[in-house]
């Protein structure tokens, strides 16, 4: 039966009514007082202060393993996940061609190449199938992304990195709490790195936690985000070294982000509930509805649905014209029904300028080497992907801060979208235009 109600985008009144939204990040009392304990104790940083110190005790019980470090962001943690694992200058990392821009930076600060591979189409993970013929005499590591929640496929990953001698590093910057065949993100690699930025389950505005249950990569992890040095407590009377071992940043975070994070802490299992909730409740509803194909969640693990993906099919909704034109258009509209919704990402890593030319550090802005020509069939899936769908969620309206009868209200707009397609269809088609404006990729 239909709704009877004209899409918003042509005059009709919003499913979503303005105002709906939880806005994020949740700031309540608790993490008020964790903040203004900090700031009555005096002790606003270093390595071993308590805060900083608890909530390294704090998160690597959570997680079930040995060692953690607090840094000043997750593509910091990342980082030292790359050094800890054994990476020089001119190594090599595979990488999935579908994730944020940190997760292949990374791999560029520590001076090593990161080699994109495709994703598989249904999980949006690093496809384990493509990994081998990826590897060479160069390549030390593989890091699966752990993309809006949902665990790569880790046994297999492993199994392929261990018949080659090669170090496991998960990306788990949107994966706090997910789990893995009865594992929490964390503890299936060889080290690991979590976002704390102000838009993920575990929000401390900045800062990130490196991982790891091996003492030499937890103490090469320290040095890397501390001037190179050992900074084991200080006895009372004695003074810091200041002793650099090897080259070191200084990516140390502060006692107010410590502080912050171990009072969010405490509700993180509760958000990730409410997010599988919600995605449970989307999923059921959208199943009903043609063109529409919500996340596969494979049951050997959970997601935590940093973002809800939903890939549109152009045949099931009678659209017979670009990916692209149809995505753009069932965005604009579902936007304008008042749902929280977004592209996340544009294109795939590969065609990011930045991994097009040759890597120079020392090369000034000012004279950037010529960029080379990306081939979209190198990758097709990632660009499949980006090209004809959608998330659901927004950095400040994410869907685990989101109250259940919203997802009602959002199944309501889907269902317009859907009723009315060819109304849709019909209006005025304004492409996704990003910032700064660019031409498509050669």
């Amino acid at each position: 039966m239909k709704t009877a109600l004209r899409l918003a985008i042509a005059g009709g009144r919003p499913a979503v009514p303005p105002g709906s939204h939880a806005r994020w990040p949740e700031i309540t009392d608790e993490d008020r007082a964790a903040v203004a304990r900090v700031l009555d104790s005096g002790v606003l940083y270093g390595p071993n202060a308590p805060e900083t110190a608890a909530l390294e005790r704090d998160w690597s019980g959570y997680t079930g393993t040995r060692f953690a470090l607090l840094t000043n962001s997750g593509t910091a943690a990342l980082h030292c996940a790359v050094v800890a694992a054994g990476v020089r200058p001119g190594d090599e990392i595979i990488v999935p061609a579908f994730s944020f821009v940190a997760t292949p930076m990374a791999v560029l600060h520590a001076g090593a190449v990161p080699v994109f591979c495709d994703i598989d189409p249904r999980t949006h993970a690093l496809d384990h199938r493509l990994i081998e013929e990826r590897i060479t005499e160069r390549t030390r590591a593989v890091m699966p992304v752990h993309v809006h929640g949902l665990p790569a496929d880790m046994d297999e990953i492993r199994a392929i990195a261990a018949h080659h001698g090669l170090a496991v590093i998960e990306d788990a910057a949107q994966a706090h709490g997910a789990m893995y065949r009865g594992v929490r993100t964390g503890g299936l690699g060889d080290a690991a790195a979590f976002s704390l930025n102000g838009s993920k389950h575990l929000p401390a505005g900045e800062g990130g936690l490196f991982v790891t249950d091996d003492e030499q990569a937890a103490r090469a992890a320290r040095r890397l985000a501390i001037f190179g040095e050992d900074t084991p407590p200080i006895r009372p009377g004695r003074y810091r070294s200041y002793w650099s071992n090897g080259l070191g940043w200084n990516y140390r975070a502060h006692e107010l982000t410590a502080a912050l994070t171990r009072s969010q802490l405490q509700r993180l299992d509760d958000r990730v509930a409410a997010a599988q909730r919600n995605a449970e409740i989307l999923t059921r509803g959208l199943a009903e509805l043609p063109g529409l194909v919500p996340p596969h969640i494979p049951e050997d693990r959970t997601c935590v649905f940093y973002r809800y993906r939903i890939r549109l099919d152009p045949d099931a909704l009678g659209f017979s014209g670009a990916p692209l034109e149809l995505r753009d258009r069932v965005l604009h509209a579902l936007q304008r029904e008042g749902v929280a919704s977004s592209l996340w990402q544009l294109l795939p890593l590969p065609a990011q300028p930045v991994f097009r030319r040759p890597f120079e550090p020392w090369r000034p802005a000012s004279d950037l080497a010529p960029i080379a020509p990306w081939d979209r069939a190198e990758h097709p899936e990632a660009a499949r992907l980006l090209e004809s769908s959608i998330v659901l969620g927004t950095a400040d309206e994410p869907l685990f801060a989101q109250p259940a009868e919203l997802m009602e209200r959002y199944l309501e707009a889907f269902k317009k979208v859907v009723e009315e397609i060819e109304t849709l269809l019909r209006a005025p088609y304004s492409p996704v235009e990003p910032w700064p404006p660019r031409k498509p990729p050669p």
